[in-house]
């Protein structure tokens, strides 16, 4: 990663810790009790899921994570890491179908929709494999032909009425 990558990336990470910080202080200065506990509880959540992706060992896919929101115009993800994972193994092979996973949903988006995504890492049945979780919800352009095409390439997915996406990879 060059530098103007890294002060890239370090900009869109600040705006969004500044939005956070933004959205405490305002329920702080309306005396929203409930609703400033519940945004910094977020933020501690979140937090801690950054810290177990970054301390995963691994650089590729995490970088990946990172930056998915600021790439990805069409698409939002959020990521939850449940339990401290070594991913060095699995970079390159993470990083790959998570890009060819989008690839195949982005062939069947419509022009002005907007894909919420939430991505679940956990540790496999043994020590040395990985689990993914993908939950997308958003109109789909056939969706039963997007479930087909992603199921032939290894992946395995269920769609909802064109409107919900699940995607359950085991990598090991």
């Amino acid at each position: 990663m060059v530098e103007k990558e890294i002060i890239t990336l370090l900009r869109h990470k600040r705006h969004d810790w500044m939005n956070q910080i933004q959205l405490i202080q305002g329920y702080a200065s309306l005396g929203k009790q409930e609703r400033l506990m519940d945004q910094i509880e977020e933020l501690i959540t979140e937090s801690e899921y950054e810290r177990k992706l970054l301390n995963s060992n691994a650089v590729q896919f995490p970088l990946w994570l990172l930056s998915f929101n600021w790439n990805h115009e069409q698409f939002r993800l959020k990521y939850v890491v449940k339990d401290e994972l070594d991913l060095s193994r699995h970079d390159e092979k993470l990083t790959a179908l998570a890009k060819r996973m989008l690839e195949l949903i982005d062939d069947h988006t419509l022009e002005d929709e907007l894909y919420e995504g939430t991505v679940h890492l956990y540790q496999g049945f043994d020590s040395g494999s990985i689990g993914l979780s993908w939950e997308w919800e958003g109109q789909l352009h056939n969706g039963e032909s997007l479930k087909q095409r992603l199921n032939n390439e290894g992946f395995i997915a269920t769609v909802f009425e064109d409107q919900e996406l699940s995607i359950e990879m085991m990598i090991g």
